[in-house]
């Protein structure tokens, strides 16, 4: 292994690179000892891009880690302008099948591998205790931790029999928070004996599916230390996850160009990328965001701390290593996987996700869409998902309006997301529903506790383009059998 100190510095760096064509400072980067990025997408994104990208980082390095943000549902990097071909991991814990689970990480990973991608940001371990949460969500696999856990061990398992590596992220646990760390740092307020039980079950069972690396979360815990963020402290970074929970990969941090750090440090990123190190990290991800200046600063601050005896170079040379043992987990996948099989599984349970209430089934083929919607966390970003889109591709009549009237000769769907979070958007959707108490809801956001009385419901539990097909298809009376299959096999072309 090179001990230069230049290499162990830049090899400890994770910047985001988005889309293609690759800027000139991300090659140089590549070439001075960078050997990990991260792969962002905008709404445009598709798997085109991101083999382009692939192929122009590779040429200089062929040993590039390149990872993502691919979680299925929600999360999609390299489906960005499609939604993604997979459920959400809430809607898995909806279907409770760990087998649909691990055929659906390694779909994933399928996708992932063909794309040469060899990294994933994924799974979601946190465990979604507290409904208002405003970044995990549907990311979870649930509020119930014995559950999450079940799912966390077989998604990875699955995921990581591809040959991609996952990650069980947000450690210790973001589930029981209402503050989005990209904004701002949020305070886990558990127990160290709560946390036992709840928070870090489904890491143990990551750790037990022996999963590659852990992303630490930018979140207070105040029972375990009352200072740092779990991303730059020591207590949860070495003493906890790696002493007590026995954890011997890689450990990564959350992006450290979120609220959460700059709130924190006031010097991004100098001051968090040396104190995650001294933490314990691994390597250091440094978001999305100005990354060419963040990068270079990084570097220049770990430099720093070198030549003042801050940071001992034992600590990158340590961390260095257990990169390479990463590097070792890209392998060849399982050759005897049948990756059809998986599609068939995952198709015939789908359906299983949507919960539908009273009569769901359009009229008429002439339908108006009214869309109520409160902003989705940060780390989702935007998909052009919309239940009126799908209809359209059945060849319905579809308008999409702003204003209900009580009189119309039009079917009513009222697409809602997230609508719990606003009393002018719940307020909105029970005078739509007064208004037309024959329209029909579709709640394609973390499920709202309690609808208007309507002619009829669907809780799709995700956005995808997986799960609003299935809604489209019940809302229309028709087999989504068909339809799942193609999406899930389009997902590996």
């Amino acid at each position: 292994m090179n001990t230069d100190l230049s290499t162990l510095v830049w090899g400890a760096l994770m910047p985001g690179v988005i889309a293609y064509p690759v800027e000139p400072w991300v090659l140089g980067a590549v070439a001075q000892g960078v050997h990990a990025v991260c792969l962002f997408q905008d709404a445009s994104g598709s798997r085109q891009q991101t083999r382009a990208t692939v192929k122009a980082l590779r040429m200089v390095s062929s040993d590039l880690l390149i990872a993502v943000d691919e979680e299925g549902g929600e999360v999609t990097r390299l489906q960005a302008d499609t939604g993604s071909s997979f459920l959400s991991p809430f809607a898995l814990g909806v279907i409770a099948d760990p087998e649909v689970t691990r055929a659906t990480g390694r779909l994933i990973g399928e996708m992932l591998r063909t794309a040469g991608v060899d990294w994933n940001f994924a799974p979601v371990a946190d465990v979604n205790v507290d409904p208002r949460n405003p970044v995990i969500g549907m990311r979870s696999f649930g509020a119930d931790a014995d559950s999450a856990a079940m799912h966390v061990g077989a998604f990875i398992a699955g995921l990581q029999s591809t040959g991609v590596i996952a990650t069980a992220k947000h450690f210790p646990g973001h589930g029981d928070t209402h503050i989005d760390s990209h904004a701002s740092l949020p305070t886990l307020s558990a127990s160290v004996k709560l946390l036992r039980a709840r928070e870090l079950l489904p890491f143990k069972s990551a750790i037990g599916a022996g999963v590659g690396s852990v992303m630490t979360g930018h979140l207070l815990v105040a029972a375990i230390d009352t200072d740092a963020p779990a991303s730059l402290s020591r207590a949860i970074t070495t003493d906890l996850l790696r002493g007590d929970l026995g954890f011997e990969g890689v450990v990564v941090t959350d992006a450290l160009d979120m609220g959460a750090i700059l709130e924190t440090s006031g010097q991004f990123p100098m001051h968090a990328a040396v104190a995650s190190l001294l933490a314990g990290a691994d390597i250091i991800c440094l978001g999305a965001v100005d990354q060419e200046r963040a990068t270079k600063s990084a570097a220049k601050a770990i430099f720093e701390a070198v030549a003042n005896g801050t940071l001992l170079p034992a600590v990158l040379i340590t961390a260095a290593k257990r990169r390479a043992q990463l590097m070792n987990l890209r392998r060849e996948p399982n050759t005897h996987v049948n990756v059809q099989g998986d599609e068939i599984l995952v198709a015939d349970a789908a359906e299983l996700s949507l919960l539908t209430q009273g009569d769901a089934t359009l009229t008429q083929s002439r339908v108006d869409v009214l869309r109520l919607g409160a902003a989705r966390g940060s780390a989702i970003g935007v998909t052009p998902q919309s239940i009126g889109s799908h209809l359209l591709e059945f060849g319905l009549d579809i308008q999409f309006i702003d204003t209900v009237v009580a009189r119309s000769d039009r079917d009513l769907v009222i697409e809602v997301s997230e609508v719990w979070r606003s009393a002018d958007l719940r307020k909105a959707l029970s005078d739509a529903a007064r208004v037309r108490p024959d329209a029909i809801i579709v709640d394609v956001g973390t499920p709202t506790p309690v609808l208007p009385k309507c002619r009829g419901s669907i809780t799709t539990h995700g956005i995808g383009k997986l799960s609003l097909s299935i809604a489209a298809c019940r809302l229309t009376g028709r087999d989504p059998r068909p339809l799942l299959l193609s999406i899930l096999g389009e997902a590996r072309a």
